[in-house]
């Protein structure tokens, strides 16, 4: 009985470890790089060949297209058949689960205490966790982790596991383009097992360091793999994207809480240059481009982990060693309540809200999948233009039959085009001949709050049909979208400036292609007036509108004599509103009529109005109150 309690007591900060880290990485899926890598292990699962071109775009699908994540493409396309997007968030969630534990024996294996490797580890979670989503790097986590684990083995005369990451290695640099890393952590570690005065370290870390150098050509791309790993450099120039930045405070404050650590470890006496030095690299890249800070942070977890078990030593070692081993126990226990608490409460409170204790769904935000279904509606995806982050949705959710414009694979399209696509001052004219060269003759634009390129598209070639939170859609003026045009146009147009954003402004005067009558653009501009609170500009619009008679058909008609007499409340213009809402037999629109004569003091004729909706609904409370007030302002009865 007390040796499985010993047991359990040995295994539960490990345990809990992985309970709090899972409960971070059980949550909706929010990667949209995931669809590319899902079609893309697809393509290989079905053709049983690596693809070398970009076969998913129209724009280049001849041009070079380097993979290096082939293999967990597969793997994630099988995830995916066995159990849809769930099935690839549980493959992450192995996958990083894997990492923990292996880095918690490294810890341990360097000297530190369960009750130091698991906070530094949780930290460690903690700063990685942007970079803990459904993608290849995933393979480099568990690798570098693997890679550490054999280094230890190494030095306590078991090499054999160092040896075989070279044949590992194959399958790692055929899985994701951070293989790199490995020789590179590898003759750090050598360099400083040098330094430590462990020479037969140092020979063993650099000759596996050199054996696995030339695997980071042994892919199908060959050569072409520099080109890709340099590009890790070189992205800011060609996109800017957010995974490439410099690290900045506070967004990568938990990493800077762990280069503390590693601060403190480096001047502690007994420093191990072997295990700082690789961590120093991975720093130093992760301060210039954020997406190593991942893989700095859980490299370092065991570095911080040994300083915290050594600081505490230096500060207990007066104590004796019953009253030292007592309060390890307490501190062992403490640490793992406080995590399991933080991995176990959050849950019991989902449940106790009638939520699910986890969801592992797909972010009901990630996709703007109503834009998405208008073009899918009106058969508009042919040649269609797209952001780059929606591309790799597409190429999951349309193609072979629609390939995209472009998708997150910086690699797969030439500097020059992303050298037009990452600028905010092109002229419309540039933009269209851009697009016009592609054959490009529609489009579908995200992130509308604040995406530059809105403003690119020329209202005298292009007609906006779709405006919602999620996206929009443009068309080219042609004939066979004539229709939808006329069914669906804006007018509207677009401004950008870099200070403000993106802007919609009314595009007062209808462009001489445009299909939809005057009367129609001048109700439509009344809606987009009422929208921006501009209630004067709303009302001469409706009043433009409703001057056309026959001109609108009767729900428009309807709809726009509502509209009006809305905004002519809205203006305490009684006068207007109860001329538009005259004969409308809506309760609404009795109601506030019956408000606008009360407000001309013809209550008579407002407890009429109040009368024909409570003769329908003698409950509707708006009703109540205008024939309340029509009462009390009514005449008393003559004597």
């Amino acid at each position: 009985m007390r040796s499985a309690v010993a047991r359990a007591a040995r295994h539960a900060p490990v345990a809990v470890l992985l309970l709090f880290v899972a409960g971070r990485l059980l949550v909706p899926v929010d990667e949209t790089d995931l669809f590319f890598n899902l079609r893309l292990g697809e393509i290989v699962l079905h053709d049983h060949v690596v693809p070398r071109t970009n076969l998913l775009s129209f724009t280049y699908p001849a041009y070079r297209d380097v993979n290096l994540a082939w293999l967990f493409q597969i793997v994630l396309a099988l995830a995916h058949r066995a159990g849809g997007i769930p099935g690839t968030l549980l493959l992450k969630t192995a996958f990083v689960l894997g990492t923990m534990a292996v880095l918690f024996r490294v810890a341990l294996g360097r000297g530190a205490t369960p009750a130091a490797a698991l906070p530094a580890l949780a930290l460690s979670a903690w700063a990685a966790e942007p970079r803990f989503v459904e993608r290849p790097h995933l393979v480099t986590f568990l690798g570098l982790a693997l890679t550490m684990l054999a280094l230890e083995r190494a030095e306590s005369g078991r090499p054999r596991a160092l040896y075989a990451l070279v044949p590992c290695g194959l399958v790692w640099a055929n899985a994701n383009s951070c293989f790199f890393l490995a020789p590179l952590v590898l003759a750090l570690y050598a360099l400083g097992a040098r330094l430590d005065g462990r020479p037969a370290d140092a020979r063993r870390a650099a000759l596996c360091a050199a054996a696995l150098v030339p695997l980071i050509f042994a892919t199908p791309s060959g050569v072409h793999a520099l080109g890709y790993i340099a590009n890790h450099w070189r992205m800011p120039w060609l996109r800017p994207l957010e995974e490439y930045v410099p690290a900045r405070w506070p967004d990568n404050a938990p990493a800077a809480f762990i280069a503390v650590g590693v601060i403190a470890a480096a001047i502690l006496p007994g420093r191990r240059w072997r295990h700082l030095l690789p961590v120093a690299l991975l720093g130093l890249a992760g301060a210039r481009r954020n997406r190593f800070l991942a893989e700095f942070a859980l490299l370092s977890a065991p570095i911080v982990a040994g300083a915290l078990t050594d600081a505490v030593a230096r500060a207990a070692a007066r104590m004796n060693a019953a009253l030292r081993q007592e309060l390890g126990r307490i501190a062992t226990v403490g640490v793992v309540a406080l995590f399991a608490g933080a991995a176990i409460v959050p849950r019991v409170n989902a449940m106790r809200r009638g939520e699910r204790a986890f969801d592992i769904g797909l972010d009901p935000t990630l996709v703007p999948a109503a834009a998405i279904a208008f073009v899918n509606e009106n058969g508009l995806r042919d040649r269609m233009y797209n952001d780059m982050e929606v591309g790799s949705y597409l190429t999951w959710e349309g193609w072979p039959r629609h390939p995209v414009f472009q998708d997150p694979r910086i690699n797969g399209y030439p500097p020059a085009f992303h050298a037009l696509l990452r600028r905010d001052d092109l002229s419309r004219g540039e933009w269209d001949a851009l697009l016009a060269g592609f054959g490009v003759a529609t489009a579908l634009v995200t992130y509308p709050a604040e995406n530059p390129r809105a403003a690119f598209f020329d209202p005298a070639r292009w007609a906006l049909v779709y405006r919602a939170d999620d996206g929009l859609v443009f068309v080219r003026r042609r004939p066979e979208l004539a229709a939808l045009i006329a069914r669906a146009e804006l007018p509207l147009r677009f401004v950008f400036e870099r200070a403000t954003g993106l802007k919609a402004l009314a595009l007062n005067a209808r462009p001489a292609r445009s299909p939809v009558t005057e009367c129609e653009w001048q109700r439509r501009l009344g809606d987009f007036f009422a929208e921006t609170q501009d209630d004067r500009r709303a009302l001469a619009a409706y009043q433009a509108a409703h001057a056309a008679r026959g001109c609108l058909d009767d729900v428009a008609w309807l709809t726009t004599r509502m509209a009006l007499g809305d905004a002519a409340l809205r203006l305490h213009d009684p006068a207007t509103a109860a001329e538009a809402y005259a004969g409308i037999d809506l309760p609404r629109a009795h109601t506030n009529r019956g408000l606008a004569l009360l407000a001309l003091g013809r209550a008579r004729e407002a407890l009429d109005e109040a009368r024909a909706v409570l003769t329908v609904d003698p409950d509707d409370a708006d009703a109540r109150v205008v024939e309340r007030l029509a009462r009390d302002r009514l005449p008393p009865p003559a004597p």
